[in-house]
């Protein structure tokens, strides 16, 4: 494990030209390390293949602290058991390893709170505004489209319709019958 953590050292350093803060190795052998690395203003997460001497990132993924929002990490397991890290419109797939999804999210999102300050800017005023009004209209919506006074009216729409059917159906047929 030292040498695969002394690996990913260098190959960030080489990668980004800046030196690493903390790099959490997710699994490593031979030939593949899976690892999340952290610097001052960024995380990156990375699968790479190679050998010991020359390692190439095979699916890379880096994110900055000034365009992460709490929760934006996404962290999955898949049908075959690897578990897919996503992040806006990028991803990149971990094998399967015996840990759990949230883990590995909730570490990112933990680091990438550090970065920040340790907390979240707080919204200003309008924006809370505007937000809240945005869930009332939905609310409201939602209460529209299950009010039974408006089932009670389509269905009375529709009765009329079907009487008006019915009345023109039997003017037809005793029309026909009359010739």
């Amino acid at each position: 494990m030292e040498e695969a953590e002394r690996s990913v050292r260098e190959w960030a350093l080489e990668y980004y030209s800046k030196e690493p803060q903390e790099v959490i190795l997710w699994h490593s052998d031979k030939e593949l390390i899976e690892c999340i690395v952290r610097f001052s203003q960024s995380i990156s997460i990375a699968v790479l293949v190679g050998d010991a001497d020359n390692w190439i990132d095979e699916q890379l993924m880096s994110i900055q602290a000034s365009e992460w929002t709490p929760g934006a990490i996404q962290a999955n397991r898949r049908p075959d058991g690897s578990i897919r890290i996503r992040f806006q419109r990028r991803r990149v797939d971990f094998s399967a390893v015996m840990k759990s999804p949230h883990s590995i999210s909730a570490l990112i999102e933990e680091w990438l709170m550090k970065i920040n300050g340790g907390g979240v800017r707080p919204r200003d005023r309008t924006r809370r505004i505007a937000a809240l009004k945005r869930e009332s209209e939905a609310v409201r919506r939602m209460f529209d489209q299950a009010s039974l006074s408006r089932i009670s009216e389509d269905v009375e729409k529709i009765s009329a319709k079907l009487d008006g059917i019915e009345t023109n159906l039997e003017g037809r047929s005793a029309s026909k019958a009359n010739e």
